[in-house]
């Protein structure tokens, strides 16, 4: 293994980690800033996909590997987004005013649908690269997976909490 190629896995699991840790704390559902995060990593996930010097050889496997890991990170995080526990909260710096205060977290269910994703992105990959795909341990993919199950997730809770905040008339 490269020194790229663990400081691309420092960064992954440091990623990782931090997002098991805000799943375990009480955090602000801020409607704005939810969406930040899995843009920024999307953007840089495909950026560094473009930046792949094998790009041109991918094969069906690598597709196939790819769908069915996008597959696997979205529903995961519409199932994180529904497990969530909402509740009402105070305003908290960073909240849109006009929108009602509410935190979540998703706790040891959260933690374990992490494990689960990450068992199923490792199997796929370590079966995808012995069948020989480019793409299967490629960061960008990684990062791409990360940003569609946190978008999953935003879009879960925004529409919970949607439901939750009361109407004007």
């Amino acid at each position: 293994m490269t020194i790229a190629q663990l400081a691309d896995v420092a960064l992954g699991i440091l990623a990782l980690a931090w997002i098991i840790y805000r799943q375990m704390t009480w955090r602000a559902i801020s409607m704005g800033r939810m969406w930040k995060m899995p843009l920024i990593l999307g953007a840089i996930g495909v950026f560094q996909l473009s930046q792949m010097k094998d790009l041109h050889r991918l094969s069906t496997l690598d597709i196939g590997a790819l769908v069915v890991e996008l597959l696997v990170s979205l529903g995961v995080g519409a199932l994180m987004g529904a497990v969530a526990v909402i509740r009402p909260s105070s305003r908290a710096d960073g909240q849109e005013p006009d929108q009602p205060a509410f935190q979540s977290r998703t706790g040891w269910v959260g933690l374990a649908l992490w494990i689960v994703m990450i068992a199923v992105r490792v199997g796929i990959d370590v079966a995808a690269s012995s069948m020989g795909s480019v793409l299967a341990t490629a960061t960008g993919v990684i990062l791409v997976m990360i940003a569609a199950n946190r978008l999953a997730r935003a879009f879960v809770l925004v529409t919970r909490v949607q439901s939750l905040a009361p109407t004007t008339a």
